[in-house]
Order: C-alpha cells, then structure tokens, then sequence
C-alpha cells in the first residue's frame, strides 16, 4: 500500500491534530497522502476515519480504519456494537479501550490499543536541594553527592540546588563530572534574605539533607513549603511526620537517590517513546508491514506464545485469538458502573436545579 486517505468529517481538535500528524508521519515515510471530509475521498489505498460516529467505510479502499475514542455511555456503546463488522482495523487510544472492544464481541485480530501519542517537547529537570552553609570539615557529609555523581551516570538528569554559602568546591567537582547545579549564595546583608532563601525551595521536588548533626533547620523550612524530604533519618528529622525518604550512610543515601532518579529516568523514556513518530510507526506497521520496523501486536497476539514475535497484521489479516482475561476483572462492567453513576449524578443535579427553580418561584409569588 503507498497511499492514504485520513477522513477528518470533524473538527475535534484531538482528533484533528492527530489527523494531522497522522499524515505528515506517513508523508515521512514516502506514503501519498491527502485528508479532508468524506466526499473527498479518491481511490486511495487506505482510509483511516478520524471520526467513528460518522464513518463509513469506502467499497474502493483496500483498507478502512477507523479511529475510536469518547466511548463513554450506554448509547455509543451501542453504535459501537453495530459498527462491529464494518471495517477492517480498530485503533483505540489505550489497550483498555481495546479491551473494551472485545468485550464488546469485536474481532482480537483487528482491535489495537495504542495509547494516544504525547504532545509534550518538554519534560521538566529534576530539582533536588539544600538549604544550609557547607563548612571545611565536611560535616554535611556533601562527599556523598560527589561520589554518587562519579560513579552514576544518570545524576546528570538532576539540576542540584544550592542554597547556602561555601559550596564552591562541591559544584566545581560536580561541573567537572557534567552535572547541572544552581548555586544560590545569598549575602546576610540582603534584606529578608531568609525569607528570600525560603522561597527559593518551593521550586525543589525533593529538599535533601546528608549531615548527621542532628538535624537541619532547611528541613523545616522545605516541610512547610510542601518539599517531599531526602534527608537523613536523623535528630529532630525523626520527629518531622510523612517523610518520603530517611538515611544513615552513604549505601541507604545512594539506594533511595537511585529511587528518585529512576523515576525522572521513567519519565523521560515514556515522552520519547510515547511520541507522535512512534506511534504514526505502529499504525503504518498495522495498515502496511512493509512500511516500518515497529512492532503493531493485535489484541489476538496478547500473551501468545503460538504466534511469531513482533508479527504485523494488514488490516486485521490475522488469526483470531481471544486475548487473556484483564486482572483487573471487566472493562465493560466497570464502564457500565461508570455510565450509571454518571446518570445519577446527572439525576441528583437536576433534581437540586429543579428544587431551586420551585422555590425561587415560591419566593417570588409570596413577595
């Protein structure tokens, strides 16, 4: 297949730039593409229908998917159903929408759930702190963060924060290592210098502390600033409730920075993994297998060894299977619960609107 035809009969602006980018990814990859309404459809070899309360399918195209997303009441599930058969490839927004359609009574084979692709550029740097001088004998213990960044590469997805004189010698060893830091040496002459320092903790995702002297007055500082704390289990520390991390040496101190690293690690992997390229190359491996290496298992692939690794599907081309049970019981059930409880809601509010309009009328007449 070499051509597309994205159908965009709304404009929805999710679904819309999607569309789009639908588009410029499968021009990336040397497809002939055009999109508009649904008249203005041309032979192309594959149609992918942006909008599922309104597609139709083209008797012309080799290939129609459809794009289904908002199934969230009782009368678009049942548009659902009677679209079931239609077309020959269902990508949903997450594998549990996908799953939802099985429930549904649709074909393993042509449901993909691919979560919707991420918009962001961007992810924020991981700020972690100090409020406190460093003094030559080294009694914060600062070596730690020093031999911590030597020996782990990812301590450069940190921007350490330093808020306090005498640090220059730690960020000189931590540019050295390539680390990023902040250093905030803030004269006593400054007025509301201590206030101004406060302030400067809110911006921290974790307020950290490695000396063993009894504790930090800093620690106070960022607890009331709501600062989660990487500080050691220590002094007055110990009296301080909900403390996310505590440490008594250098092994317990690198073990839950790893924790907290890994986390930021997680997060930039999922925004560059999860991006508008990545996931246009799933869908091009459903509508054409040739078009790319990226791996597009349908719902009939799910937890089967009897099915070769990374096997792509055109159109829905596959074996069907029924796919394992979710642990997490029913998605149709639980979506169910979710539509009635949303009419109760609705019932609760305008029954209240309701009372209000009665008794504004009553007012109105008595007055």
């Amino acid at each position: 297949m070499s051509s597309i035809y994205v159908c965009q009969d709304s404009q929805d602006w999710i679904l819309k730039i999607l569309g789009e980018d639908i588009l410029k990814g499968f021009e990336k990859l040397g497809w002939t593409c055009h999109s508009g309404r649904y008249a203005g459809y041309d032979g192309e070899d594959v149609a992918l229908h942006m909008w599922w309360r309104t597609a139709q399918p083209y008797k012309a195209a080799r290939c129609n998917a459809v794009f289904i997303t908002h199934t969230d009441d009782m009368y678009k599930e049942n548009d659902l159903v009677r679209m079931k058969d239609d077309f020959d490839a269902y990508f949903c927004m997450s594998e549990e929408d996908g799953r939802f359609l099985v429930e549904l009574g649709y074909d393993p084979a042509k449901v993909f759930g691919f979560a919707l692709p991420v918009r962001n550029h961007y992810v924020r740097p991981l700020q972690i702190g100090i409020f406190s001088r460093c003094y030559s004998d080294k009694r914060k213990n600062e070596d730690w963060l020093v031999n911590y960044c030597a020996s782990h590469p990812d301590a450069s997805l940190v921007n350490f924060v330093f808020i306090g004189a005498g640090w220059a010698r730690v960020v000189e060893s931590l540019s050295a290592l390539g680390c990023s830091f902040s250093w905030h040496d803030i004269s006593r002459k400054l007025p509301y210098e201590y206030f101004h320092q406060q302030l400067l903790l809110k911006d921290l995702d974790y307020y950290l502390y490695m000396g063993m002297d009894g504790g930090a007055m800093g620690t106070y500082d960022a607890y009331a600033m709501g600062v989660p704390l990487f500080v050691t289990d220590d002094g007055y520390h110990k009296e301080i409730p909900d403390q996310e991390y505590g440490y008594v040496d250098y092994d317990s101190f690198s073990s839950q920075l790893d924790e907290i690293i890994a986390r930021q690690r997680h997060r930039i992997d999922f925004f560059s993994s999860h991006d508008v390229d990545h996931y246009v190359a799933r869908v091009a491996a459903v509508l054409d297998p040739s078009a790319g290496p990226e791996q597009a298992a349908p719902h009939s692939q799910k937890n089967s060894s009897s099915l070769p690794s990374g096997a792509a599907v055109r159109c829905g081309n596959a074996p069907s299977e029924q796919p394992a049970p979710d642990p997490a019981g029913s998605v149709l059930e639980k979506r169910r619960k979710g539509y009635f409880n949303s009419l109760r809601r609705f019932n609760r509010q305008f029954e209240m609107a309701w009372k209000r309009l009665i008794n504004r009328i009553r007012f109105r007449r008595a007055h």
